[in-house]
Formats: C-alpha cells, sequence, structure tokens
C-alpha cells in the first residue's frame, strides 16, 4: 500500500517500538506525526532501556500535535494506535470517520461497545484496518499452525497454553502500578494485557463454544484487576486450558497440543517447536537467535507489502473473537458460570 504520512499516536513502549521498525521500512519518504497525551515515556533504546542522549522527537524527527482533530487534520494515510487499551476506540473512530487506515496495539479495545459501526466503517470505506497480534508472526508458532492445519498430528482434543511473567520488572524506568496492565480503567488485567494466546486459540481452533473462567488479584499487590486467570475453552470435542499471570517471577511461555495422531508443543526457552507424529521420527526445531522484534518486523513487513482492505473481512472477525472470549471470561470470573458464545 502506498504510505506517505503515519500518525503514531500513543510513544510508549509498543509505540516507539512500532515506530522504529516502520520508520526502518518505509524510510525517509514517509512523513511521521504523533499525538501524545500524557508524554510520559522517554526515548527507549531498542531493549527498553532509557535513551538519555536525545528526545523522540528530535531521534526520530517525528511532528508532534496538540490534540488528536489537528493531527487527523493533517491527513495521514494511517493511524497506528498504542495507547492503553481503553482508548483505542475513540482514536479507531476518529480515525475511520475521516477516512484514516487504522493499525492498533492489540486489543482492539477493552471491550466490544461500539465495534460493530466501526467495522462498519472500515468495510464501507475500504480503508487498511490492523491488529497488532504479533504472535502470529512467529514463525515457529505459523509452522505448528500449518501442522495442525494440514492435520499432521490427526484431530486435536485437549491443549494447555502457559504465560507467566512478573510485570515489577516489565519497564525499569516506571512504576508498573502505573502501567494501563495493572489499572482497570485503562483496560489492564491480564486477561487484556495476555490475550496474545486467546488469539491463537481462536487462530487454531476457531471460536470456542463456551468459555470458563476463575482468577482474581491473587498476588502481594493491591491492583484493581485479575493478576492471574485460568480459562477453560470448550469446544465440540476438544478442551482448551489458558493459564495466564503476570505475577510470577519465574517466567514461562508454552503450549502443548495432544492429537489423534499425534503431539505437537513449542516452548519460549529455547524457542523450541516439537511435532511428534505417532509412529515417525521426532521433529524439533529452534531458534535461539529470534528475538521479539522479528515478529514486529514481520508482521509490519506483512502489513505494508501485503494487507490489502480485502483481507478485513479476516481481520475484523479477529479483533471480534478474542475481545469475545476475554468479556465471556470476565463475566464467568465475576459471576462464577460457564458463559456460552454466539458464532
Amino acid at each position: 500500500m502506498q504510505i506517505n504520512k503515519v500518525l503514531f499516536v500513543g510513544l510508549g513502549g509498543a509505540g516507539q517500538r512500532h515506530l522504529r521498525i516502520f520508520k526502518e521500512l518505509l524510510g525517509s519518504d514517509t512523513q511521521f506525526t504523533t499525538y501524545r497525551q500524557t508524554r510520559t515515556t522517554p526515548l527507549l533504546n531498542p531493549n527498553f532501556t532509557v535513551n538519555e542522549k536525545s528526545t523522540i522527537e528530535n531521534h526520530y524527527d517525528i511532528t508532534g500535535f496538540d490534540s488528536l482533530t489537528a493531527a487527523l487534520d493533517d491527513q495521514p494515510d494511517l493511524i497506528v494506535i498504542s495507547t492503553p487499551s481503553s482508548l483505542h476506540y475513540e482514536a479507531a473512530r476518529m480515525a475511520a470517520d475521516k477516512g484514516v487506515g487504522v493499525f492498533i496495539e492489540k486489543p482492539f479495545s477493552h471491550n466490544l461497545d461500539g465495534f460493530d459501526d466501526f467495522a462498519k466503517s472500515i468495510t464501507s470505506k475500504n480503508l487498511p484496518f490492523f491488529i497488532s497480534y504479533q504472535r502470529r508472526f512467529h514463525h515457529l508458532i505459523q509452522q505448528a499452525q500449518k501442522a495442525l492445519e494440514n492435520g499432521e498430528i490427526g484431530t486435536p482434543f485437549n491443549a494447555v497454553f502457559n504465560v507467566a511473567s512478573f510485570v515489577p520488572e516489565w519497564h525499569n524506568y516506571e512504576d508498573f502500578r502505573n502501567l494501563y496492565a495493572c489499572r482497570k480503567e485503562l483496560g489492564g488485567g491480564v486477561l487484556l494485557t495476555e490475550i496474545h494466546e486467546l488469539d491463537l486459540c481462536f487462530w487454531f481452533f476457531g471460536l470456542p463454544l463456551s468459555v470458563s473462567c476463575s482468577g482474581g488479584n491473587f498476588s502481594k499487590y493491591d491492583l484493581d484487576v485479575e493478576d492471574t486467570a485460568h480459562i477453560v475453552l470448550t469446544y465440540p470435542k476438544m478442551s482448551v486450558s489458558v493459564n495466564l499471570c503476570f505475577m510470577q517471577e519465574h517466567s514461562r511461555r508454552d503450549f502443548q497440543i495432544a492429537g489423534t495422531d499425534g503431539f505437537l508443543q513449542w516452548d519460549q526457552n529455547g524457542n523450541q517447536l516439537t511435532i511428534e507424529t505417532y509412529g515417525e521420527p521426532l521433529v524439533r526445531k529452534s531458534d535461539t537467535d529470534f528475538s521479539n522484534d522479528d515478529m514486529f518486523m514481520a508482521q509490519a513487513r506483512f502489513f505494508l507489502e501485503h494487507h490489502d482492505p480485502v483481507d478485513n473481512f479476516e481481520t475484523i472477525k479477529q479483533a471480534r473473537a478474542s475481545l469475545a472470549i476475554v468479556e465471556a471470561a470476565k463475566i464467568s470470573m465475576r459471576e462464577g458460570r460457564t458463559v456460552t458464545l454466539s458464532k
């Protein structure tokens, strides 16, 4: 797609990573602008340490605006939204109303309020729309998805996804209690923050029939969001367990999928994918040099070089499904019941 001007709304850690990669791929012929409401995050290095030698505006040669309205009136071709989740929708809706393509750091928003109207606006105007679920662009996870699609382990019937990290150590340059992830009004909580695995479940298996969830603020820190959640997704002939925690100092990210004819496992520790088709030699693939930036770079290349507005139907389904699962999980956690999802 032809992009001459990109507006960045929000330049925290995620926003600066998107900016760095988009700038590298688009080059000097593209103009970059920004609207930052709080302007609290300093210039960060790629490893998320603070760069005290410059500012975001000077380092990236990016023009700032004092309001989102003024920034959109400058007629960008694309808006990249990386604000806290609860602020995504308003910026996305305003951009779509102006005929601007929309790229959003996951998730679409903190709930599905207004989503259908936004989707109609995007499709009626044929605008580019993309959600940054970059784990779909991890090359080993892509190979796992292809193995499932090709029936290499037969019919899946059991799967477990695990994610654990320690949010106080995410950003050394700020108090973790101020992070959107730890604040309800900003769309925080581990369900939304670690929604990647729920998106992978939808990518691998489709929309579940029902969702049940238990969890809450179980750590020693007094937060108004859940820091731990255990979700069970029920399919016609399959059960999937998703375990999320962002207050566990022993980090992990992995998944295991059992099928009628084999077994599949990916582990972030060592970045190793194992595919076992029963009766055949075990296949192990690893890439210890892989970095998070590789996923973001692959995602940005795909979006800039291959994404077309005709692909919006799938993007809209993806954005809706992951949030529908989170909304159902929150209801289940709050009311202590299983929640049925509608197609």
